[in-house]
């Protein structure tokens, strides 16, 4: 009688855990890299065609003010997979290696979920952490791996090693092998696909490839994170895929109001001599070149949108999307010549919002197809992974839960945060210009920036100047506000760092 009772405890608990582990939501992180907010349909972009972004946004949730801490690719990554401020590894220093590589890997959020019974997989650009060691620590940390080395590249030949390696038994040895002889180099930039046999494009046929063979092989009894981090629509942007290349040829399209010559020429002298601000200049000086580059830019934005609605497909094939949770963000913004700037890093804008859809097929119909404007940030997104997984965020972790702004009512939010760059470039050498180190706080309705280096300040109010060109801190009538900023700067710095 007793064997008997064991027998049926043991099934139940058994039974118990199997739905237990079944119930947990899959979790598909989609993210694309140096792609600005404004840059899809659902986000009022008029020439931009996005339907399958759309289609997440009207299905999920859209966030209209989301923003990152770090505006440059490889230390952005690292703050959302750490759930922690680069401050708090850097202490603030000119130090890429400390700011986009964890100090503790097992602490990151893929770890933690792993720990709490989930199967881990990676796909795309990595760039985290240092050099080929960085990479290796990537391998190790998710189960099924087929992320490239440095930015990767737009193209691979169909055979190449990192098109076809599975991802488990011989990630170990995954690499790419379109450039014969220099193997273990083929990931470094290269433009374009000349002289390839039979080249694919990453984002619309190698990514879904990738995932398929993610699903096929992944241990079916857990729930899985899976993260795909696309290489669009970061330059060369004249690698866009075939499907896309006839949009936009005809479509006329605007510029902001900032992207012009004489907002540039009104820049402080230190911020025009900034990293790639002479390129702004020379596109601002020829009618019609600037337009041309947005085209471009805008394939690689659309070819993302094929590639996500061949990803949506995918999981409708498999029967998962009733369970799969779908994120989609950036890794940082980009300037299209706002103000005279290229690139990203500095503290406006167009360099640190970015988009940020979640659809979660897991919560009520009537909380789905709403917009929400509170401020989240890129280091709240591994809290919330933890949160979808039912896993309690550690104390070590600085970002916020942001899925209680989607289920639950009169949420206690940030009105204000901290933004930093600190990095400068100098390390690349003397070739490259220099990058200008900045501070910010980002509240609702203002903005203060700090350049240390040159301790010239600016402030700006949103709400009356949304453009970021009446720079009013001298204005006696904001001595309040500009106290009460530069009283959070000098906190936040201190509560974030090591």
């Amino acid at each position: 009688m007793l064997k008997s009772l064991i027998q049926v405890g043991l099934l139940f608990f058994s039974v118990y855990t199997v739905a237990e582990r079944k119930s947990k939501p899959n979790i598909l992180f989609l993210l694309s890299d140096d792609q600005r907010w404004d840059s899809q349909g659902c986000y009022d972009n008029p020439v931009v065609k996005s339907p399958e972004i759309d289609r997440l946004a009207a299905e999920g949730i859209r966030f209209s003010n989301s923003f990152v801490t770090f505006s440059v690719s490889s230390a952005s990554r690292a703050v959302i997979l750490t759930g922690r401020y680069s401050r708090s590894r850097s202490n603030g220093d000119d130090n890429l290696a400390a700011i986009a590589c964890p100090e503790n890997w097992d602490q990151t959020f893929p770890a933690i979920l792993k720990q709490n019974g989930y199967y881990t997989g990676y796909i795309g650009k990595w760039d985290i952490g240092v050099g080929e060691e960085g990479f290796q620590y990537g391998i190790n940390l998710f189960d099924y791996w087929g992320g490239d080395r440095w930015h990767g590249n737009y193209w691979h030949e169909r055979d190449c090693n990192f098109v076809i390696n599975d991802g488990t038994v011989h990630k170990k040895e995954i690499f790419c092998s379109c450039v014969p002889g220099k193997e273990w180099d083929a990931s470094l930039p290269r433009t374009g696909h000349q002289g390839m046999k039979n080249p694919i494009h990453t984002d619309t046929e190698v990514v879904p490839l990738k995932v398929s063979s993610f699903l096929s092989t992944r241990d079916k009894a857990k729930p899985f994170f899976l993260q795909v981090s696309f290489r669009s629509p970061k330059d060369p942007w004249s690698d866009y895929p075939q499907e896309v290349s006839d949009y936009y040829k005809d479509d006329s399209v605007p510029v902001s109001a900032t992207a012009n010559l004489q907002s540039a020429l009104k820049q402080p002298e230190f911020l025009q001599n900034s990293m790639a601000s002479d390129h702004a200049r020379s596109l601002l000086k020829t009618p019609g070149r600037l337009q041309n580059e947005i085209r471009k830019h805008y394939r690689l934005v659309t070819g993302i949108d094929v590639a996500i609605g061949k990803l949506r497909r995918i999981l409708e094939q498999e029967g998962l999307s009733e369970n799969t949770i779908i994120v989609f963000a950036s890794d940082n913004g980009a300037f299209l010549g706002e103000h005279g700037f290229w690139g990203k890093w500095l503290p406006y804008e167009e360099s640190i919002r970015v988009p940020l859809v979640i659809f979660d097929p897991t919560i009520d119909k009537e909380k789905r197809g709403r917009v929400i404007d509170e401020m989240v940030l890129n280091v709240d997104y591994a809290s919330t992974f933890l949160s979808i997984a039912g896993v309690k965020k550690p104390s070590y972790m600085h970002g916020m839960d942001i899925r209680k702004l989607m289920t639950e009512t009169h949420v206690k939010w940030r009105k204000d945060w901290y933004y930093e760059f600190t990095w400068t470039a100098k390390s690349l050498g003397s070739y490259v210009t220099p990058i200008v180190p900045s501070e910010a706080i980002r509240s609702e309705n203002w903005k203060y920036i700090l350049f240390p280096d040159h301790q010239v300040e600016q402030l700006f109010h949103l709400k009356n100047d949304p453009f970021e060109t009446d720079n009013v801190v001298h204005n006696p009538k904001n001595k309040k506000i500009l106290a009460l900023m530069r009283k959070k700067l000098s906190y936040y710095r201190d509560y974030y760092k090591k």
